[in-house]
């Protein structure tokens, strides 16, 4: 598997690309260098579009194509690095809003130089998203459907087959 994807996934989130809600862009750039990988990316991308939980509290922050800012999705290489993944780990519960940029420093040991790269990817977290949080009011610690179907020892290739036939999405829709 080194190989076939050397280091290009490196410089999007190398296996967190699995659990992003991917943009075509994004897609588009690695066709460029690894057309394999951007065909598992977009086959994966199809399986999973509508079966994970649409729990916004776990909406991934990197490469989100919800998530833009100037139409570019965000990939904070050291804050990946610092696990850093999820809306969830950006909000305080008890407050009811996202911690100040010095708590983020605190908890993630992120540098205060960062400070224009929290408050952009802050402010760019769409309402839909930010009110969600709000009226869950709790911490999602719920298993997605992919997960669970992850999880199994039978059958699993079978299941995301059957379901990407049974529901293409526009990526597999529209050839490249």
């Amino acid at each position: 598997m080194e190989i076939i994807l050397s280091e290009n996934p490196k410089k999007y989130g190398d296996s967190v690309l699995f659990e992003c809600n991917i943009s075509n862009t994004i897609l588009h750039e690695i066709a460029n260098e690894n057309i394999f990988l951007s065909d598992v990316l977009s086959a994966w991308s199809d399986v999973t579009h509508n079966l994970e939980t649409k729990t916004s509290s776990k909406t991934i922050l990197l490469n989100n194509k919800d998530i833009t800012s100037n139409n570019k999705t965000f990939f904070y290489k050291d804050w990946f690095e610092r696990s850093i993944k999820y809306v969830d780990q950006l909000y305080d519960y008890r407050i009811k809003d996202f911690y100040s940029f010095d708590d983020i420093c605190y908890i993630y040991g992120i540098p205060s130089n960062n400070f224009l790269k929290y408050y952009t990817l802050i402010k760019s977290i769409p309402l839909h998203i930010k009110s969600e949080i709000n009226i869950n009011n709790t911490p999602c610690t719920q298993t997605t459907f992919v997960e669970n179907i992850l999880g199994r020892k039978n059958k699993t290739n079978k299941i995301f087959y059957t379901l990407q036939i049974k529901n293409p999405t526009e990526n597999s829709k529209n050839p490249k």
